[in-house]
């Protein structure tokens, strides 16, 4: 069946008519649903090397509006509040990891080790896919807004080298506008994309102040793992 399309300002007429408060409902909905995600960059690889960096918001009702929207010439810029090492092992074939792991600590009922760094499958080239997290506030289309990318393990290292290069100019992540940038990467028959970092100036005080409510008001979203942060292609082992 179809989804309708579904107008916005009909349904708060609608509501409004028979004595309900739209705003007052929205927000019981968002307490109710406090496990949600937030909007997510991900990266579209391509065979022929247009690669595209666009914001999933995820799905929803409303048919005319996109909720994917395109990086403008795939370049964010935007103030990194949050970061974490996650890891993730599947069994081949399986949908969920049998283990998983925040900061070197394994999560889950029976973790594989006691300890990331100790774990067999969690060697170079392993089994168990390493990623970085990352919480963002960027401004789309002109509004400040929180988001979050899950940089893949041949991006890790670009990300690492911006930190060092931050570090020896005795900067914190936090203070400035950090930039991701596509690169092309071709080896052999495969093609793909990497995320390249810099920074593009000092980060305003007015974004410091939302970043450091962020960090406090997204806290439970590092506490835990989910589908969408190893969704994209290539993060599960063939089945």
């Amino acid at each position: 069946m179809e989804h309708q399309l579904i107008e916005t300002d009909l349904v708060k007429q609608a509501l409004s008519v028979a004595g309900w408060d739209m705003e007052q409902e929205l927000s019981g909905l968002a307490t109710e649903t406090s496990q949600f995600e937030l909007p997510r960059v991900r990266i579209e690889h391509k065979d022929n090397g247009k690669h595209r960096m666009y914001i999933d918001s995820g799905e929803s009702y409303l048919d005319d509006q996109s909720q994917e929207i395109d990086v403008p010439h795939n370049k964010l810029s935007a103030v990194v509040f949050a970061e974490q090492n996650i890891r993730a092992f599947w069994k081949e074939g399986e949908e969920v990891p049998a283990c998983s792991g925040i900061d070197d600590m394994p999560m889950g009922i029976e973790p594989l080790a006691d300890s990331c760094k100790r774990c067999e499958h969690g060697i170079m080239g392993g089994k168990c896919k390493p990623k970085v997290r990352l919480l963002l506030l960027a401004e789309v289309n002109g509004e400040v807004k929180p988001l979050i990318i899950a940089l893949s393990p041949t991006s890790i290292k670009h990300w690492n080298a911006h930190k060092k290069k931050l570090q020896r100019s005795n900067l914190p992540v936090v203070a400035v506008n950090t930039t991701f940038e596509l690169e092309d990467v071709k080896k052999g028959t495969y093609r793909w994309a990497e995320v390249k970092l810099g920074m593009n100036g000092i980060a305003s005080k007015e974004l410091l102040i939302v970043a450091r409510t962020a960090r406090t008001e997204f806290e439970a979203l590092t506490k835990r793992i989910t589908q969408s942060d190893f969704a994209d292609t290539g993060d599960k082992q063939p089945s």
